[in-house]
């Protein structure tokens, strides 16, 4: 019994002791906690040492200060309400400051900026502007006499004017234009706002405008441009129309047009000319002539026409005039054809229609007719070796046999400039005058065989012509120069070449007269009082009439002659 419960008790000993064994490695070492609980105090503390060192060495924050100033364009009224400053870099930084107060940014990481500093409006256009590219931030900065200013631009500026719109074309490939008014204060201030840089402005006041322009790129505003001054442009007058008069019927196919017009503003005017005929499409004769007058040699005959003649003040004004004219029908021109027909004389033929001639008349001429001469209405006839006869053929159905010269020998004839050439089997040439008297020759004296024909032959024994006067106008006349002023002229003279000339010039008076007119309509009032203005008209009436009369200072119209008295 005692050794059952000797063996119990040593049974329980052992249990007893296996578990504070058991439960003595289940408790956790007490140096270990130690070791981890020193090792992640000491990790703490050098982390927070290298983030110190890192803020005082490596990524400080600083302040920049900025004093600036705005050059502005004097008297100019600008929209500029605020300054926009920007840092551009590896960090952007924007702010908005009120104008005219200092710049002051605060917490700026240092490194390198881009500095923009604007003066802008609401809509974010600067007026002003500072550029820096490189600003080096590495402490706190104060930046003096900054200067915000404009960028210059040299201008271009064209314009022109529509009746009263006023059309104004500025330089191209900008985003905005600018244009400013000057007010009753003398300062420009906003005005008008365009994306297109042709700018229209209607109906210009009375008073004109006084304007400024600049441009817009990327949304920064250029240097303004320099005043432009602007008047409200009245038109020339309706330009009065002198000549052809209304309704008048013309008998040639030319004519002089003749016009006055002004501008109320004094501008120099040009013109433009537009005829129509009948119902045919209008057409441009003339452009830009900055003459009252223009020759026109082109009319058909038995039309209708329209002149329009256009004003125009090279400022956009215009006014224009109008009339109707006609042009005389003129009956179908008959063609006639001479024949020399031997014995039989001349056979007269209607050749209107060539592949259906009519033979219409003769002249029974003796001897053999071998030549004949149309000239003047004279038909001059050419009797081989027996003579020349004479025929009247102005009415060519009814021919009149007027002479019969005797002239023994005679085997050619010629006629030029109003001279007869008879040539002779013995090779003497004669030379008749036909210009006075075409029905009865005039025998002016003999020249060499070189000259037969010719339009000034050698004469021997040739009468000297003398230079003969015309008088157009004698006494004291007045000629209008236009609506409201008159030219008194005294003397109106021509000096001629021949008698010839002079019966020309007296039987075509009135277009000498009107010649007169249209040359004195060009020149002002005052001209009419300088001697030397007078000798230029002289010279250009020379000139004109030699053209209309198709002659020259040598066979026609030697020298004009004009005296004026006064001028109303």
């Amino acid at each position: 019994m005692a050794e059952e419960n000797n063996s119990e008790n040593k049974n329980e000993n052992k249990l007893e002791y296996e578990s504070l064994i058991n439960q003595e490695e289940k408790k956790p070492p007490q140096n270990r906690e130690r070791l981890i609980i020193i090792t992640t105090i000491i990790a703490i503390v050098v982390l927070g040492i290298v983030i110190i060192f890192s803020l005082l060495f490596f990524g400080g924050k600083y302040n920049v200060t900025i004093n600036y100033e705005i050059v502005a364009s004097e008297g100019l009224q600008e929209p500029y309400n605020e300054i926009k400053v920007e840092l551009i870099g590896a960090n952007t930084y924007e702010a908005s400051f009120p104008v005219g107060e200092s710049i002051e940014l605060t917490s700026i990481e240092e490194g390198t900026y881009q500095l923009n500093i604007m003066a802008i409006d609401d809509s974010g256009v600067a007026y002003y502007y500072y550029n820096n590219p490189e600003l080096f931030v590495n402490e706190d900065k104060t930046l003096n006499e900054i200067k915000l200013k404009k960028s210059s631009l040299k201008y271009q500026i064209d314009y022109r004017w529509v009746n009263n719109d006023l059309y104004i074309t500025l330089p191209q490939d900008y985003d905005q234009y600018l244009v400013y008014r000057r007010n009753s204060s003398g300062i420009y201030e906003p005005f008008r706002t365009s994306n297109q840089n042709t700018i229209i402005l209607s109906s210009v006041p009375s008073e004109g405008l006084d304007l400024k322009f600049a441009v817009v790129k990327n949304n920064m505003v250029y240097d303004f441009s320099e005043n432009y001054t602007f008047q409200r442009n009245n038109p020339p007058t309706s330009p009065i129309i002198l000549s052809p008069s209304a309704n008048q019927l013309l008998t040639e196919p030319y004519v002089y047009f003749v016009w006055q017009a002004e501008d109320p503003e004094g501008d120099s005017l040009v013109f433009d000319l537009y005829l129509t005929a009948d119902s045919e499409q209008e057409r441009l004769i003339a452009e830009n002539i900055d003459t009252y007058f223009y020759q026109f040699n082109s009319l058909e005959m038995g039309k209708n026409y329209t002149l329009r003649i256009v004003a125009k003040d090279q400022k956009g004004g215009e006014s224009t005039s109008q009339i109707r004219f006609s042009t005389e029908v003129v009956p179908e021109e008959k063609v006639y054809l001479y024949s020399p027909s031997g014995e039989m004389g001349v056979t007269i033929y209607e050749v209107t229609d060539p592949s259906n001639p009519q033979e219409i008349a003769t002249i029974d001429a003796p001897g053999n007719v071998t030549d004949v001469i149309n000239h003047d209405n004279y038909l001059y006839i050419l009797r081989n070796i027996e003579g020349l006869s004479i025929a009247e053929i102005s009415d060519p159905n009814s021919p009149t046999l007027l002479e019969n010269l005797n002239l023994e020998g005679i085997n050619g004839i010629k006629i030029a400039n109003g001279y007869l050439y008879a040539r002779f089997e013995n090779g003497q040439v004669s030379v008749y005058s036909i210009k006075d008297n075409p029905r009865n020759p005039e025998f002016l004296g003999y020249t060499d065989i070189k000259f037969y024909g010719a339009l000034e032959p050698e004469i021997r024994y040739i009468q000297s012509q003398q230079d003969l006067k015309v008088e157009i106008i004698k006494g004291e006349y007045p000629v209008r120069i236009n609506l409201n002023n008159r030219v008194f002229v005294t003397e109106y003279s021509l000096l001629v070449a021949n008698a010839e000339m002079k019966e020309t010039v007296e039987n075509s008076f009135s277009q000498v007269f009107d010649t007169l007119r249209l040359i004195f309509s060009t020149y002002k009032p005052e001209d009419f009082r300088n001697n030397e203005k007078i000798a230029e008209i002289e010279n250009k009436l020379l000139s004109a009439l030699n053209e209309l009369f198709q002659t020259n200072t040598t066979n026609g119209i030697k020298e004009v002659t004009l005296d004026v008295s006064r001028v109303e």
